[in-house]
């Protein structure tokens, strides 16, 4: 069964009719309880229109991180004051997974910002920029 059928037989007893006969629900069911009725409204509405999710504060998307065994910051949007320290960093000599530790995020999005930021290609950032062969911090500032 699918949601549009389900959805039908649930507005077909809010409305006081049986789904498999069409036949109008005795005024003694319980189906024609006013909280019953009022219910079944409530989940069809819910069902058709669901509710959009709660967007969370950034403290709460880093504890989340956490629980799940995450960086605490993965995810997160960079400001433009950790791209300067991740670059200045990088260029410094630190591998991405020394960066990955200093700025609480994957590996992947560290890699990821080295390469918006143009130090590092796309090829360098595959799976052998583990450690800091092929990589080049000496790169110059993009324009």
């Amino acid at each position: 069964m699918d949601i549009n059928s389900s959805i039908e037989i649930l507005q077909a007893l809010a409305n006081g009719v049986d789904p498999t006969t069409g036949e109008v629900i005795s005024p003694d069911s319980p189906y024609n309880h006013p909280d019953v009725i009022r219910a079944l409204f409530v989940c069809v509405q819910h069902l058709k229109y669901p509710a959009k999710p709660i967007k969370k504060s950034a403290d709460e998307r880093q504890a989340d991180n956490l629980q799940r065994g995450l960086p605490r910051n993965a995810g997160m949007p960079w400001t433009d004051e950790s791209k300067c320290e991740l670059a200045d960093q990088f260029r410094a000599g630190l591998s991405p997974a020394d960066l990955a530790r200093k700025f609480e995020r994957t590996k992947g999005s560290i890699l990821s910002e080295l390469t918006k930021q143009g130090l590092i290609t796309d090829d360098e950032s595959g799976p052998a920029a583990n450690g800091r062969k092929g990589l080049n911090p000496q790169r110059p500032d993009p324009v």
